[in-house]
């Protein structure tokens, strides 16, 4: 017979059921004199419990049950550690943070009843610790690649805000000559919601257009003032057709690549659509803010930028000064 403890408690006395406060006023109230048993029936709390509370000068609640395994200062430095992982992209799974539990105990020889043969703090500890520490939670992480973490730090920021500050203070952009650019993808098949059917059948369908979809590329862009600049879709296909040059938004381009992404000949594709749509010229000049994918950092973007008044600046590269643009 196997016996699973409940998820949650539920108290079957009225032991302890007095407060903290209850206990500082009964505590006042027996220094200004007044009879033990008297306060104990008022603030119903025992006698016992009233003269050890008063020898030891404590007014903190007594807490019922086993002792905890760690103190308050030692599950707060693990909760902080957890989170230091999680922001620096090294987070901890429910099944290691109990892995860590128990290496702690054992190497500050602290008293336990975790799991030896496992070397494992057991999960009714997991969701203790968490209801004692709210700020964790559970999380579905992002997949992040080393690049990007390597080049968002508190250097690269600071170079690319301290080049954009002397952007700003050279050419004096308006808010409707500021634009940022980036790519999105965007998939052919959708992933549907939950949806109501006959309850034990084994597979439930819904009808959409394939069930392995395509990945398209949208590069999109925005001015500081809301602005929208038509955006151009990439196809993963060798050849473009008619019929995918229609129904899109007013004044959308087309182009096709091997895989959906953007190209460094693309990009060039898609700089002189925006130079078209912005009206950016030598005397007018248009900034432009973007990331540091490989295909906008070509000798030709950097050339047609020049050429046609596009300030280029690019977001956290690896040398995160703007395409200089003589004037």
């Amino acid at each position: 017979i196997s016996v699973t403890m409940p998820r949650t408690y539920k108290r079957k006395t009225e032991k302890s059921s007095w407060s903290a406060d209850d206990l500082q006023s009964a505590l006042t109230e027996l220094k200004n004199g007044s009879p033990l048993r008297e306060v104990a029936r008022r603030f119903g709390i025992p006698r016992s419990t009233l003269q050890d509370q008063r020898k030891r000068g404590n007014t903190s609640k007594l807490q019922l049950g086993r002792c905890p395994v760690f103190s308050e200062e030692q599950e707060s430095e693990l909760s902080k550690e957890i989170i230091n992982l999680s922001k620096l992209f090294f987070g901890i799974t429910p099944a290691q943070i109990q892995q860590s539990a128990y290496t702690y105990a054992k190497l500050n020889n602290l008293a336990n009843r975790f799991n030896k043969e496992k070397e494992s703090a057991g999960r009714d500890w997991l969701e203790g610790f968490l209801r004692r520490n709210p700020q964790i939670s559970l999380r579905k992480p992002e997949p992040t690649s080393v690049n990007r973490v390597t080049a968002f730090n508190k250097l690269e920021v600071g170079k690319f805000y301290e080049n954009l500050n002397k952007v700003m203070e050279r050419y004096k952009f308006s808010p409707t000559r500021i634009f940022n650019a980036d790519e999105t993808g965007i998939t052919t098949v959708q992933r549907p919601g939950k949806i109501y059917a006959e309850k034990g059948q084994k597979r439930v369908g819904y009808l959409t257009s394939w069930e392995k979809g395509k990945t398209t590329t949208a590069m999109c862009a925005f001015s500081a003032t809301g602005v929208y600049v038509p955006p151009m879709f990439i196809y993963a296909r060798k050849r473009m057709a008619d019929h995918l040059n229609s129904n899109g938004p007013p004044g959308a381009i087309y182009r096709c690549s091997d895989n959906g992404w953007i190209t460094e000949d693309l990009f060039v594709d898609w700089l002189k659509h925006f130079e078209y749509s912005v009206k950016a010229s030598q005397e007018d000049l248009v900034l432009l803010v973007l990331d540091n994918h490989s295909s906008h950092c070509s000798l030709n973007a950097y050339n047609l930028a020049k050429k046609r008044g596009l300030l280029c600046s690019r977001f956290l590269p690896t040398h995160p000064i703007e395409f200089s643009h003589s004037m």
